[in-house]
């Protein structure tokens, strides 16, 4: 299958659900944030959406502004659509929920639990690396939930996804440097190495869930 990969950043680029993508056969039609089109929105089989330090409610920025109607046509014809981070966030806004920060200016960074799961396969812990919280759409099912914030939510054929099943620890420890001085607590990136390895199980289960409740499987 031809997947179109929405690179809403450079910074936050497809890491290990790329690897596994590719590793099942199929084939990743990258695009930036700046130059996707209307036309490639609809016609690709199946988007991926990913993260990016923006927030989906910045609509002041051109490409976030246009982003969103894309979005909204493809969800709302039922196109198979998985996003991760800002993609979550950008799918929830498309589809009449809403994106704000985190009420209490917390910030989420490390490998991080959910306390609440739908599905098995979203059981954390999963890096974590945001700020900004999702109010789901009306007729989504939300699927996961920590510390009063949304972690996943279901439309039909496409899911959502606040934590970042994607992430690499050398990822993560790009974004710790990208991160304001004295963000990251010393230590929160400590056991990356070890449980990036021990969850590779684990990322499987949940990259093959999320094609499935995408449609795409």
């Amino acid at each position: 299958m031809n997947i179109l990969v929405v690179r809403n950043s450079e910074t936050a680029p497809e890491g290990a659900f790329g690897d596994w993508l590719r590793a099942q056969g199929h084939v990743l039609v990258v695009v930036a944030a700046e130059a996707v089109t209307p036309a490639q929105m609809q016609a690709a089989p199946l988007v991926l959406l990913l993260g990016s330090p923006r927030g989906a409610y910045q609509t002041e920025i051109p490409w976030v502004a246009a982003q969103r109607p894309m979005v909204a046509a493809r969800l709302a014809a039922r196109l198979p659509t998985i996003g991760i981070c800002f993609g979550a966030q950008m799918m929830a806004a498309a589809a009449g929920g809403a994106v704000a920060r985190h009420p209490e200016g917390r910030f989420f960074r490390g490998w991080l639990g959910i306390e609440e799961t739908a599905d098995p396969a979203l059981a954390g812990p999963w890096p974590r690396w945001h700020g900004d919280v999702i109010i789901p759409p009306p007729e989504a099912e939300v699927l996961a939930r920590d510390a009063g914030t949304v972690q996943a939510f279901a439309l039909p054929n496409a899911i959502a996804v606040q934590f970042h099943p994607e992430a690499t620890p050398a990822l993560l420890r790009d974004w710790a440097r990208l991160s304001p001085e004295g963000a990251v607590a010393p230590g929160t990136l400590d056991n990356s190495e070890t449980l990036f390895a021990e969850r590779a199980s684990a990322r499987a289960r949940l990259f093959t869930a999320l094609m499935e409740r995408a449609g795409a499987a």
